[in-house]
């Protein structure tokens, strides 16, 4: 993975703010780990996805729903000490962020997601599907 390589992160319907597609925004909970994540929060290796295909990947093949992709870049995450970790599992080109040693403190982590939310804002969108029907 080098500096540029983007993580490809899924975002849930339900983090989408704005109700016409062309100004649709996302919240920094895109960036948030949940309890469930153990401090790990889960992208695509952008080296090995594309956005189509991790969206595809994300909602045919594992069955679960996404608005779309934004992503943030191996070099972003380093600027603000989240280190990335090439895990491929539970699937090849499975990345996760990791959150661990700044979860016992809330206000590091919504900092964190705060500052990947704007990065990701700077790069737009990635992929919408047509309609946000899955």
């Amino acid at each position: 993975m080098i500096d540029d390589t983007l993580l490809l992160r899924q975002v849930h319907p339900s983090w989408v703010q704005g109700n016409a597609i062309s100004i649709q925004t996302f919240t920094s909970q895109t960036f948030k780990p949940t309890p469930k994540d153990n401090g790990l929060l889960s992208v695509y290796n952008g080296d090995v996805f594309t956005a189509v295909e991790a969206y595809e990947h994300y909602t045919d093949t594992i069955g679960l729903t996404s608005a779309g992709i934004v992503a943030v870049s191996k070099k972003e995450c380093d600027s603000i000490d989240l280190a990335v970790i090439e895990d491929n599992d539970p699937f090849e080109g499975h990345c996760s962020l990791d959150y661990r040693s700044f979860i016992a403190v809330k206000r590091e982590v919504k900092r964190i997601a705060s500052m990947l939310k704007l990065f990701a804002t700077e790069r737009g969108w990635l992929y919408q599907p047509k309609t946000n029907s899955r």
